[in-house]
């Protein structure tokens, strides 16, 4: 269903995303989970003799993965669900990796857009089919403009698709994010400048574009002047990939990351 407001009162384009799970969606979301549960054999309807409930098989590995106790009873595990903001964004994801099939996810990813989550849902394989469950994750919602430039890099490239997931995932590694993009600016960079280079290594293609600019060509450089300003922006990633950390190199900051994550991403665009 569709709804385009007429008023200003439930125009919410323009609101803050949120974080956690308002009161809003948590009806939606738990209906979510029941059938979820349902279609994967561990919902455990009631009968005469006892109340609805979820098989031991999933909270036991629950209660390891957690390091919590959840309820058996059907009432009082989603009730437990539901009481920590971080127990039900990462049980969500928990069901995303385990359970849910692509209809599953695309209906999470539809609820939590609509509700103007934080969370956004991604498949972790690209090449994965709808036959196949657990290939989902949560991920930090970007906004649409900056998801639909990336749509295309992100499609094409699966290392890119890695450095994305490794940056916006609940539990954002910053120096595999860097790591990824280096990796693809290395490919990128080789394959199409130095085919015959056996070892790609950023730093050196970096020089070398700084020695001979005119060798560079891409969409729209014949407006760039010189033409490895565009390049000369990656000169640092290497100190920053979170090796060599011992010596001259260190881990990247959040910033620096999404920042080596969207340039390769425009540059990965703009050489193809």
């Amino acid at each position: 269903m569709n709804f385009k407001p007429v008023t200003k009162k439930y125009n919410h384009s323009g609101d803050t995303l949120v974080e956690d799970i308002p009161g809003y969606m948590m009806r939606p979301i738990s209906d979510w989970i029941l059938n979820l549960l349902d279609e994967s054999g561990i919902f455990l309807r009631p009968d005469y003799n006892s109340e609805a409930s979820v098989d031991k098989s999933l909270t036991n590995k629950l209660n390891v993965l957690f390091r919590e106790h959840f309820p058996n009873t059907y009432k009082e595990f989603i009730n437990f669900v539901f009481a920590d903001a971080d127990r039900i964004i990462n049980f969500l994801a928990f069901c995303l990796q385990n359970l849910a099939y692509q209809n599953r996810a695309e209906e999470l990813e539809q609820i939590l857009a609509d509700g103007g989550s934080a969370w956004a849902v991604m498949s972790t394989d690209k090449s994965g089919t709808n036959y196949q469950k657990g290939i989902y994750n949560l991920v930090s919602r970007v906004p649409e403009v900056v998801q639909t430039a990336a749509s295309s890099a992100l499609q094409g490239e699966e290392l890119l698709r890695e450095a994305w997931i490794a940056c916006y995932s609940r539990n954002p590694d910053y120096e595999k994010t860097v790591s990824k993009c280096t990796d693809v600016l290395e490919g990128l960079f080789r394959n199409k400048y130095f085919p015959k280079d056996p070892k790609p290594a950023l730093n050196r293609f970096v020089k070398d574009f700084d020695a001979s600019p005119l060798q560079l060509i891409y969409k729209g450089s014949s407006i760039v002047d010189p033409k490895n300003l565009l390049t000369g922006l990656a000169k640092n990633f290497i100190s920053i990939r979170g090796q060599h950390t011992k010596g001259t190199g260190r881990a990247p900051t959040k910033d620096e990351a999404e920042f080596v994550l969207h340039y390769s991403i425009f540059v990965w665009n703009i050489q193809r």
